[in-house]
């Protein structure tokens, strides 16, 4: 366990967080970024996003982010993909993997029916090596970088490099596309987005 006092951790572990979100500029892969990018800007099927653990909470979240400017998305339990959900994948689609190490069961069996169907593949892993970066149509690999906890093997600091390199692509996305408060509002009514969008307009 750190012998840090406990404040000391906490502002340590936003240094890594603030070092590591640095580093993207310089470590991405700026082609395998805007390739992915343009692969979703183009997209006129359906977009799905899957990992296990908490990469699977984090393709919740950019599922969630991609649907909020219509770019129709939804989260793909991959353990339920084994069970059936995957039939609902068509050429034309996109399919996101997250995974640090890109060799879980639970996505590496889907990886047949994944490309039998025509679906294009997005790998997005640490690994460049691993199995689902082998046989993914587009790859992006992510800088690795250095854990907060005292064990060094959750994924903190991972999980935080993939939501930021995924939330500049929504931001992206909706230049590209003119995305409009008016637009933002008819998708998101709801909480404090929907009351402060209608407010601006009264």
């Amino acid at each position: 366990m750190s012998s840090l006092p406990d404040w000391e951790q906490a502002t340590a572990a936003w240094q890594t967080y603030r070092q590591a979100l640095e580093s993207l500029e310089s470590e991405l892969d700026r082609q395998q970024w805007q390739a992915v990018l343009d692969a979703l800007a183009s997209c006129r099927g359906k977009i799905a996003v899957t990992g296990i653990g908490t990469s699977g909470i984090a393709a919740r979240k950019i599922a969630h982010m991609l649907a909020c400017i219509e770019h129709p998305a939804i989260w793909l339990s991959a353990a339920d993909a084994a069970h059936g959900d995957i039939g609902f994948l068509r050429e034309g689609d996109v399919l996101i993997m997250l995974s640090r190490g890109g060799n879980s069961d639970e996505l590496t069996r889907l990886l047949p029916t994944v490309k039998a169907k025509g679906t294009t593949l997005i790998a997005v892993t640490e690994n460049a090596a691993s199995a689902i970066a082998q046989q993914a149509d587009l790859l992006l690999l992510i800088p690795k970088s250095q854990e907060v906890d005292p064990l060094q093997m959750l994924a903190t600091t991972s999980i935080i490099s993939v939501l930021a390199v995924f939330d500049a692509m929504v931001a992206a996305l909706m230049s590209r596309s003119g995305y409009s408060k008016e637009t933002l509002l008819a998708v998101h009514p709801g909480g404090n987005v929907g009351k402060v969008l209608r407010e601006a307009q009264e």
